[in-house]
């Protein structure tokens, strides 16, 4: 028992990766491959995927789409963010356009962007954008919102730069807003493009995925959806490594 605690204690991740593993296993035992295949089987299937062409080709547009989208929906929302509020009236005209912009379900914007796009790449991103662009908004306002006005009141007092205010004052009152932002949006990012490509690409891991729903080859839909679990997973790893060193150099 004790040795459970300890390796729980330094490897919580690793005990629930192993419980999922085990209970997969033993749920896969009483149904046929086509309805849940095992792990093992799982594993080989990705093995296979691993060393064709195809899987990477597919890897690599889905990659392309969720960066592009990322990005444009990064840079648009931090700054309109930081621009709408920090000005109150802006905000509050600008609040409820972006709410409803929020409220709209990711398939509604789908089904909008193919008939607007097309279903070549530009439909994918345009999804993406239209569902990070919110999060990043509502972080980068509320986070100048709450910049303190003490600190900005004695900035103006002692005449200090602009530059020196902004990086001394701006930035890291900012910061964990963003932070938290990127950490929601990279696991966001990754779910909405792979549905999108489900519903409406040609091309991408969605569409690979939907083709192996079509022929039943459910082995290869788990061995995806263990691709984009593990992307997502990393990605984030690396926002938190990130955030971590900001902060430990900040201290």
């Amino acid at each position: 028992m004790r040795i459970f605690i300890t390796v729980y204690n330094r490897f919580p991740a690793s005990i629930a990766i192993l419980s999922l593993l085990f209970l997969w296993g033993a749920l896969s035992s009483f149904y046929p491959p086509v309805v849940l295949p095992s792990p093992v089987n799982t594993l080989e299937t990705l093995s296979h995927m691993l060393g064709t062409k195809s899987f990477w080709e597919s890897l690599g547009i889905t990659l392309y789409r969720l960066i592009v989208g990322f990005f444009i929906a990064l840079v648009s929302g931090t700054a309109l963010g930081l621009l709408f509020g920090s000005n109150e009236k802006l905000y509050k005209l600008s609040r409820p356009f972006v709410m409803v912009l929020q409220s709209i379900p990711p398939i509604s914007w789908i089904l909008l962007a193919v008939i607007w796009f097309g279903i070549n790449g530009g439909a994918q991103i345009t999804v993406v954008i239209l569902s990070l662009f919110p999060i990043f908004f509502f972080h980068l306002a509320q986070g100048i919102r709450e910049v303190s006005k003490e600190l900005l009141e004695m900035a103006r007092i002692y005449r200090v730069g602009l530059l020196k205010t902004i990086l001394s004052i701006y930035l890291p009152s900012l910061k964990p807003f963003w932070l938290s932002a990127m950490m929601i949006t990279i696991g966001n990012g990754w779910k909405t493009v792979v549905m999108s490509e489900v519903i409406s690409g040609q091309t991408g891991i969605g569409a690979v995925m939907n083709t192996s729903r079509l022929y039943l080859k459910t082995d290869e839909i788990m061995a995806w959806t263990l691709v984009i679990a593990c992307l997502g997973i990393s990605t984030e790893m690396i926002i938190r490594k990130i955030s971590g060193g900001i902060r430990r150099n900040e201290a």
